[in-house]
């Protein structure tokens, strides 16, 4: 008989109001605390997933039309997880200047010790929007 294998998808969201320039700054960076919404008892044991999809949201993004995502297991952007990767920012319907880009990452990760994080950073390739949320999901 056939094993049956469940998996199960958690999402994170972070709002913000960060200004985004042409290059990372650790001002800039979206912290997405993968432990919340799981059950204390895993809380507790380091846990395994697949980092699945990365969504981010621009405001006052006339002037940008790429932007680039790098994410890191560390605040400072030094332990990478997943390298620099660009994404045409796609116009919204009713406002031209809020756009979005979606990234298919399908990554392994881990949680190292107590840190249970994952941070996010953006650049564009021109103007200055504001970072208004980035949503990212994973599974386990």
């Amino acid at each position: 008989m056939a094993t049956r294998t469940t998996h199960f998808i958690h999402a994170s969201r972070v709002t913000g109001a960060q200004v985004l320039g042409a290059a990372f700054d650790v001002a800039d960076v979206h912290d997405h605390d993968l432990s919340i919404g799981l059950p204390p008892y895993q809380q507790a044991r380091e846990w395994y997933g697949i980092l699945d999809y990365i969504h981010l949201q621009l405001t006052g993004a006339g002037a940008s039309s790429k932007v680039t995502i790098r994410v890191c297991r560390d605040a400072t952007g030094d332990d990478v997880v997943v390298p620099d990767t660009e994404a045409d920012l796609v116009a919204g319907v009713t406002t031209a200047t809020t756009k979005c880009a979606a990234f298919s990452v399908k990554v392994p990760i881990s949680q190292i010790g107590t840190a249970s994080s994952l941070y996010v950073f953006a650049k564009v390739d021109a103007g200055t929007p504001t970072w208004a949320a980035s949503d990212l999901t994973w599974t386990e």
